[in-house]
């Protein structure tokens, strides 16, 4: 720990965070090369380790197939050599529809050796958005799940493609996934369609050896967001930053290569990418699922027992639901990170068993259960974390070591004080380069500040305080006008939640002919209130017309089943509007 200096009350010169760490973190050389070449070289002495092994809730979660970290990067360097004969190099995009297999953390290392650019593409997006990006990428090599092949299979065959390398999950996994799709092998080929034998077998006629390709400025990855502006675009990320999002997640808490790390992100999410990054660059044992983990999460953590996991609100609510952490019976962990989204404070409280002026200080809490991070995919997921000794109750923890995060009057580079609200920017190594072909939207979020650096503007208000705890309030894009006063949609959801009725809320301004627009509460009412829901609504109701200000009273209160969330764990305004049918305007 650093000692403490005079503060000069600006977060940017300061630096707060930095005495919760080892003096001299910051200033770690970032290595300087690919992200193949450094887990290459970080495993090099662990070639017989564990490095995945597959679950599903097939087995029910128990041990699956193993694959050692020899066994990888064999296979990694096996489809570097096939895409090398095929033609494929440097900074050509390649497009992977794929879930949380092994072939798609292998495919993405295997195109990064030899230079290639690789864009993960949600198996949720429309088959014209697919389109669109093979239009604007030029892509010529598509990897895609026989799963989601049906989905996408007529605008490929529309697309002059060079090869389509159809993946059934079973390749090296006999049958632990077959679960999850009706193989139909041989039905509906395409002329350029290759299976995983054909294609490795083009590799074999590979002569001479993998000449690793690493350029500073090279994208290793293009991940899919609409960020902070609501428009569709590609976030590249190089590999110089995908080197430094792992290499401080490793100076930021408890790392041992015996480490496990239970893993359910999909690739095409940004800290899904760098959740493997970092996994794989310090040597763990990944268990990887390929489901989404929802109301079982708590009994594969019982059965894994591993030592970092990271997801979002939706795992944090079903854990608190579970029998298993109601009867204490939940294993240690060293990190159970909850991102994407901020965690409702009444959840947070009761998984953590903290009150509202709970801090460590310094000192780790055996208490303190989940953590909560911050960032945006245009950073490779996570800027801030609460890392052992800085946890506090209702921040979203103190900034990476390698990341400077501080707070400026909206849409300026003026910065702000400690404890004033405004917009949160983060600024260093793993910054994006910029969104793909796409210098208007990259100008919106990326402004060199009178610094000179270049600082990311996140579009989230917040605060940090002293201590350079970071505090979410709200996306600037969520606050609305009501008849000509500011609403903050989220405030009203966490009091919503809070209550004893309720099991979860979603509050949206939704447009108004005559407030402008309105604030609208979806709410889940809880088990114990299910058969009586229409008197717990009045309840609610209530307690917001006697708790909230005025204008913060929901003008319309709709009772769902479920909230409806994003890959990345955020609710999806638009599917629960669709969803609903609310309209206001007619």
């Amino acid at each position: 720990m650093r000692t403490e200096k005079k503060l000069t009350g600006y977060p940017s010169i300061d630096k707060p965070w930095l005495k919760y760490y080892d003096s001299g973190v910051a200033e770690t050389p970032i290595p300087k090369c690919s992200i193949y070449q450094i887990i290459k070289e970080k495993n090099k002495d662990r070639l017989n380790k564990i490095a995945i092994e597959l679950r599903s809730s097939q087995n029910n979660f128990n041990e699956g197939i193993k694959i050692t970290y020899k066994q990888f990067f064999n296979r990694i360097d096996s489809i570097a050599k096939s895409y090398y004969q095929m033609g494929l190099r440097e900074n050509e995009i390649v497009i992977t529809i794929l879930p949380n297999i092994p072939e798609s953390r292998e495919l993405i290392y295997g195109l990064n050796a030899i230079g290639a650019t690789v864009y993960p593409v949600s198996p949720m997006i429309s088959a014209g958005q697919l389109q669109k990006i093979i239009g604007e990428c030029k892509c010529k090599h598509i990897a895609v799940f026989a799963g989601f092949y049906e989905k996408f299979k007529d605008i490929i065959s529309q697309c002059s493609l060079n090869s389509i390398l159809y993946i059934t999950g079973t390749e090296s996994l006999p049958s632990a996934l077959r679960f999850i799709n009706n193989l139909k092998n041989g039905k509906n080929k395409n002329k350029n369609l290759l299976e995983w034998h054909e294609f490795i077998k083009t590799g074999k006629n590979f002569s001479g050896e993998l000449q690793p390709y690493y350029n500073e400025n090279h994208i290793a990855i293009i991940v899919g967001t609409s960020g902070t502006t609501g428009i569709p675009k590609g976030v590249c990320l190089t590999d110089d930053n995908l080197n430094a999002i792992a290499l401080q997640h490793g100076l930021s808490g408890i790392l041992d290569e015996e480490d496990v790390m239970l893993d359910a992100l999909i690739q095409s999410i940004g800290y899904g990418i760098s959740t493997m990054h970092y996994s794989t660059f310090y040597g763990y044992k990944n268990i990887l699922i390929p489901e989404l983990l929802t109301n079982r999460f708590a009994e594969v953590l019982c059965k894994v027992k591993p030592d970092h996991f990271t997801g979002g609100p939706v795992h944090c609510q079903n854990l608190l639901k579970s029998q298993e952490f109601i009867s204490r019976n939940l294993p240690k962990m060293k990190n159970l990170v909850s991102g994407g989204a901020t965690l409702p404070k009444d959840i947070e409280k009761q998984l953590n068993n903290v009150d509202d002026d709970f801090s460590e200080d310094g000192i780790q809490s055996p208490k303190v259960l989940v953590r909560q991070g911050f960032g945006a995919t245009e950073n490779g997921g996570c800027g801030a974390y609460a890392k052992q000794g800085a946890y506090k109750f209702g921040g979203v923890g103190i900034p990476l070591p390698f990341d400077t995060i501080s707070i400026f009057e909206p849409g300026t580079d003026n910065e702000l004080s400690y404890n004033q609200e405004g917009e949160i920017c983060i600024c260093g190594p793993t910054v994006m380069k910029g969104y793909y072909n796409n210098e208007k939207e990259t100008n919106v979020v990326l402004k060199q500040h009178k610094d000179g650096e270049i600082w990311l503007h996140l579009a989230d208000l917040g605060h940090m305080d002293e201590d350079g705890q970071l505090f979410i309030t709200d996306r600037i894009k969520n606050i609305f006008m009501r008849t000509g006063f500011n609403v903050h949609p989220s405030k009203i959801a966490e009091y919503i939640s809070s209550l004893d009725e309720v099991s979860e809320c979603a509050v949206i301004g939704v447009e108004h002919l005559e407030q402008q627009k309105v604030p609208v509460a979806f709410i889940v009412i809880s088990k114990e209130y299910s058969d009586s829901a229409n008197d717990a609504l009045s309840k609610v109701k209530d307690s917001c017309f006697k708790n909230l200000e005025e204008m913060s009273v929901p003008y319309d209160y709709v009772l769902v089943d479920s909230i409806p969330r994003n890959l990345g764990g955020k609710v999806d305004n638009n599917a629960l509007l669709k969803l609903t049918g609310v309209c206001y305007t007619k």
